[in-house]
């Protein structure tokens, strides 16, 4: 439902004298589009044909490996929802609006960086956005910030499905990143909104809409960038994007940096994602590079020789970490290692695999870390226990391979179920089609299934 308030706001701001365009706006802003999904790119291949093996059209659409979805005619909707898909399922591909993947697309120049940055994302949850940066930035360390703890569940079963063992998670308000001058080589800020742009989900996101709470929102969403802009490099970028249309929410904040730092940056890309005219969810995207450090107001009551507040570079005010129990794990894996570029660390028992660990060492002891890399096993009374997720960072080349029949084991496996096979005890790996699904153990002829429980077929 969208109420009148709205509907003038658009109309005196964004439509004036184009009383059709408006209506054609307002008409398709609350349509149904296109289902959309982002896949790893070295899956491509191996999901498309999959997928279209199920009765799936993929579409290509101008992000390279996002892909629109579609039912073949003769489609059986009792086969598998998208989400179900075994490829789904492992993590080699988000489902991901179309205008919410350009963001990370535009930061990257639509490239694969082999740089080793230091990223933060600094309203990270659910993790679509989070995952694409680990995608798109491989050799480099990204720290997923979200401000609400309700929210960091959701956030890490994303990243561990997906894989995304370059990122840690942080519980802070974004502000406070403030502080960490100029640490960053890229910064991601999908900022907390109204949500305008996602009618198309069926939200109310404009029942109530009222300007009061929209420039409410816009104080927050000024402060978030003001941060964002002090914890970027001198020469860095970052992107500032929300799902909302209106100009409080998008220019006038980037309007507020500009009069507040002046040629400080610049503003080298900036999009308005209109449903009518790009088929997709309404969004903003603007690209920003720094030029120069920020300064900031004295607060002290000194003056300078003229009589005028003096002013000061932002420097670091706070340290918060207690990661005294995180340390490098030097036990026995045997018989495997670590694959290249990983390095494994214990924490309270449990191993972690950790990524592009040598840049995330800048701010390892500078920020308190909710969650660092991904668990893949525990320590037992000094033995070492595999995890589900293992294989993803141990070479396990020599493994033993147990392969699935059919779709029908297959499905028995996604849903839960243990599996007979007679054989050593031993780790074994779970494959079906040519691809890993898991790592289990087999004892007495039986194969454990411990497929997380958040991923598994319902």
């Amino acid at each position: 439902m969208i109420n009148d308030r709205f509907i003038t706001y658009f109309r005196e701001n964004c439509f004036q004298n184009n009383e059709i365009e408006l209506q054609q706006f307002l008409t398709e802003i609350q349509k149904p589009i296109l289902r959309t999904i982002r896949i790893k790119p070295e899956k491509v291949e191996q999901v498309r044909k999959n997928l279209e093996s199920d009765g799936w059209i993929l579409t290509p659409t101008p992000i390279d490996r996002v892909f629109a979805m579609d039912r073949r005619a003769d489609f059986d909707p009792l086969e598998r929802r998208l989400g179900f898909s075994s490829d789904h399922l492992v993590g080699n591909f988000y489902i991901q609006e179309l205008a919410a993947a350009h963001p990370v697309d535009i930061l990257a120049n639509s490239q694969i960086s082999e740089d080793h940055f230091l990223i933060l994302d600094m309203a990270a949850s659910p993790g679509g956005k989070t995952t694409q940066l680990a995608e798109y930035y491989p050799n480099s360390f990204i720290i997923a910030n979200d401000p609400t703890r309700e929210r960091l569940p959701q956030l890490l079963q994303n990243l561990e499905r997906m894989g995304s063992a370059n990122t840690w998670i942080t519980l802070y308000p974004g502000q406070l990143y403030r502080h960490h001058s100029e640490i960053f080589d890229r910064v991601l800020l999908d900022a907390p909104c109204s949500g305008e742009g996602t009618l198309f989900k069926g939200t109310d996101a404009v029942k109530h809409w009222h300007l009061k709470n929209i420039k409410e929102i816009a104080r927050l969403q000024t402060k978030l960038l003001d941060a964002a802009l002090h914890t970027l490099k001198v020469g860095g970028e970052m992107i500032y994007s929300t799902c909302s249309l209106n100009l409080i929410e998008n220019e006038w904040v980037l309007q507020a940096m500009t009069e507040k730092y002046g040629d400080a940056f610049e503003i080298i890309f900036q999009k308005k994602f209109w449903p009518h005219i790009d088929g997709t969810g309404g969004f903003f995207v603007a690209k920003i590079r720094k030029l120069r450090s920020l300064w900031i107001k004295n607060e002290s009551n000194e003056n300078d020789e003229t009589g005028e507040k003096s002013w000061k570079k932002s420097e670091p005010k706070f340290q918060i970490t207690n990661n005294k129990d995180l340390k490098l794990w030097r036990g026995n894996i045997s018989p495997w290692q670590p694959q290249s570029g990983v390095t494994l660390y214990e924490h309270t028992g449990k191993i972690l695999s950790v990524q592009s660990d040598e840049t995330g060492s800048r701010v390892r002891d500078s920020v308190f870390l909710m969650r660092y890399g991904e668990q893949i096993g525990v320590v037992d009374h000094g033995r070492f226990i595999a995890s589900n997720r293992a294989w993803r960072y141990l070479d396990m080349t020599d493994i033993p391979i147990y392969i699935l029949s059919d779709e029908k084991e297959l499905d028995g496996y996604l849903r839960g179920e243990p599996i007979s096979s007679s054989g050593s005890d031993e780790y074994i790996l779970i494959s079906y089609d040519e691809q890993v699904l898991g790592l289990e153990y087999r004892k007495s002829d039986i194969v454990s299934n411990t497929f997380s429980h958040e991923w598994r077929r319902k």
